[in-house]
């Protein structure tokens, strides 16, 4: 597929590792203008350390948030940074035997505005048995993890970057130029647990 611009923001992957299976979610950040080396290293910093102190704690023991890779997508040949350092590598907070590498909390990120270009989701997992009740999560950790997220969010946002929902299609059609809202919201979708097939073990 083509490359699709998207101007003046920068994709920040988070690596896992949870029972063997990696565990990637991604948030886009937008900026001003195009960003450089210092405003991706400087990004990567805070962004690991506010993924750490807010989301590690809720996660199994057995979860390693091990490294972030932030790419610009403003170009085809956008900088990359890859960030491994403090307070990476880290586990996450809860003891307990692990709950299956496919359970997952769904996030859904808002924009105020309706359709499928002006949303995402975040599939948190990583969980342990300690944590759900057959098919719920006990207590209110989907709530938890939101104000979480949201906290994250807020301490990215400055004068000049925002975490943003990122639109490459459009009716089934890639755009030209990636279309980009900032976030205004974030929903916990259910406390039922979730499953996203991709994170299955694999042989």
């Amino acid at each position: 597929m083509a490359f699709i611009p998207v101007p003046n923001t920068v994709a920040c992957r988070l690596f896992h590792e949870f029972l063997g299976q990696p565990i990637t979610n991604t948030l886009y950040v937008n900026y001003n203008s195009q960003p450089d080396f210092t405003d991706l290293t400087t990004l990567a910093s805070l962004l690991a350390t506010q993924w750490a102190q807010k989301i590690m704690p809720q996660l199994s023991n057995q979860v390693q948030f091990r490294s972030i890779s932030l790419r610009d997508l403003t170009t085809a040949s956008g900088a990359v940074y890859d960030y491994s350092g403090p307070p990476l590598p880290i586990f996450g907070g809860v003891a307990g035997p692990p709950l299956p590498s496919s359970v997952a909390i769904v996030l859904s990120l808002r924009t105020g505005l309706a359709g499928r270009s002006f949303r995402g989701r975040l599939f948190l997992g990583g969980f342990s048995e300690t944590q759900s009740d057959g098919n719920y999560m006990f207590g209110n950790l989907p709530n938890v993890l939101r104000d979480a997220l949201v906290d994250i969010v807020d301490a990215i946002t400055s004068s000049d970057r925002r975490v943003v929902v990122v639109s490459r299609f459009s009716g089934g059609q890639p755009r030209t130029t990636a279309v980009v809202t900032p976030v205004t919201g974030i929903l916990a979708r259910t406390v039922r647990v979730a499953t996203q097939r991709k994170r299955l073990p694999t042989d």
